[in-house]
């Protein structure tokens, strides 16, 4: 065999699978040929998307696969095709297989050793989730006030925008006419001292 690792361990599962056809046979008298057939083809595709290795090492592990295939194809016998028992490819699942990666890491929390996996029992998703940062604020019963005990002290009265506006201007115009008043005073105090003698 070769020294790569990767190498070695891809014709070892191609070679395991005689052995399972082999098991198969004496268990069940019944084979998943294609599935097989289809494991054994896809240990060749990755033999050579290896570039790296020498071309001597690949050829050899070609062959090798290459055998077993032809091994799987010779097998006779009736074929066992269930439904829970055929393959999925990868890609068909990639995104359930990430949305599940995606779940189980929010599931746990914690850090510096301290760890809590959440959701991995029944009641913990029952019920309405449970935000730590919010608190809701509790609503006061509604009380109706009578006439007798109000006083006109406790009495607060909102204006509208429009009351609000025409006090605003009221109140500006006001201001305007005491700083008019005022400047015209020392304009008339300062007209009327007398002039020094020089």
């Amino acid at each position: 065999m070769t020294a790569n690792f990767l190498l070695d361990r891809i014709v070892r599962k191609g070679l395991t699978l005689m052995k399972k056809v082999q098991h198969d046979k004496s268990k069940s008298d019944s084979v998943p040929i294609e599935v097989y057939k289809n494991r054994c083809l896809s240990y060749i595709e990755r033999i050579n998307e290896l570039k790296y290795l020498k071309p001597e090492d690949i050829d050899d592990a070609r062959k090798k696969l290459f055998n077993v295939y032809f091994y799987l194809q010779s097998v006779s016998g009736p074929e066992r095709q269930t439904p829970h028992q055929t393959e999925v490819s990868i890609e068909i699942v990639s995104k359930a297989l990430d949305k599940a990666v995606v779940d189980d890491y929010y599931k746990r929390t914690g850090g510096l050793g301290y760890t809590v996996t959440r959701g991995l029992t029944l009641t913990e998703e029952v019920g309405e989730p449970i935000n730590h940062y919010y608190r809701k604020v509790k609503t006061r019963p509604v009380t109706t006030l009578s006439a007798t005990n109000i006083k006109e002290s406790e009495v607060t009265v909102k204006q509208t925008a429009k009351e609000w506006r025409d006090d605003m201007a009221k109140q500006k115009k006001e201001i305007l006419n005491e700083n008019k008043l005022s400047r015209l005073q020392s304009q008339r105090s300062n007209t009327t001292k007398p002039i020094p003698n020089v």
